[in-house]
């Protein structure tokens, strides 16, 4: 990378210019997704400013989510924030897919367990009840972006195989192998710190801030399908909703049913 001459008087901030000039040769395409971002010591030479400065500047293009630091490999180049709509029910998978991005579903488990309390009383299930339970990450241009723990009522993922889980989305499973019409779900948003296990399982530090999404699906019969939680690096996803100031344009309607949400929860479900 060429050396940079940055404006040491003007009034924007030396961090800030430095992440400009990075922004620009990512949306021209100099910098394309998936390719390293020189290391802060070479910043520094490149741009003649402090390791601090170039931290800085790297942070800031973090949380545009135009690059993700990969723990032991270095900065990378994104795709940008990946961005899902609150009005459309898709499966993550789904989502990725509508996009054309290259993703890849790694199943970590995959196998018949009790269900929890709270599984069992989230999908009406008597406790210890069989479910299929799904531990699964998603890979999206070669790093990990999203960890899923899904649960399934055993009569219906009895159905599904190890193959059709690491590749087609649960949705098109329930739709397709076990003749389950989706109609609807109930999803919980909360931020939270990452524990040991999901930190390794999306490549970030122990207590980063994570995006989890809880949500219960239900079939045309009301009868739920699939309890699912979610985590999402923060970094790399972001969800949108258009909100009408006239109530009766808007579409989404107060939750009604499991699992209960903790104070301050923003809490989304589809009329």
């Amino acid at each position: 990378m060429p050396s940079v001459q940055l404006r040491h008087s003007a009034a924007t901030a030396l961090y800030e210019q430095v992440a400009d000039a990075l922004r620009q040769q990512i949306h021209a395409g100099e910098l394309k997704p998936g390719t390293a971002i020189p290391p802060e010591s070479e910043l520094t030479v490149t741009f003649g400013v402090s390791r601090v400065t170039a931290r800085k500047a790297l942070d800031l293009l973090v949380e545009e989510g135009l690059i993700v630091r990969r723990q032991g490999k270095g900065t990378f180049v994104t795709g940008g924030k990946i961005q899902q709509d609150l009005h459309a029910l898709r499966g993550f998978a789904e989502l990725m897919a509508e996009r054309g991005d290259e993703q890849a579903m790694e199943v970590i488990e995959f196998g018949v367990v009790p269900a929890d309390v709270h599984v069992a009383r989230s999908l009406r299930l008597e406790p210890e009840a069989s479910v299929l339970r799904i531990r699964r990450r998603h890979i999206l241009q070669g790093a990990p972006i999203a960890y899923a723990i899904i649960h399934v009522p055993y009569d219906l993922g009895r159905r599904f195989t190890l193959e059709e889980v690491s590749t087609t989305p649960i949705y098109a499973l329930l739709e397709t192998r076990a003749s389950v019409h989706v109609k609807r779900a109930t999803q919980i948003i909360r931020a939270v710190a990452a524990d040991q296990l999901t930190a390794r399982q999306i490549d970030l530090p122990r207590a980063a801030p994570v995006m989890m999404i809880e949500r219960v699906t239900y079939s045309s019969e009301d009868v739920p399908v699939e309890h699912i939680v979610f985590f999402y690096r923060g970094d790399r996803y972001e969800l949108a909703i258009e909100l009408f100031r006239d109530p009766t344009h808007n579409v989404l309607c107060p939750r009604s049913s499991t699992p209960e949400p903790s104070p301050g929860t923003n809490v989304v479900e589809g009329c």
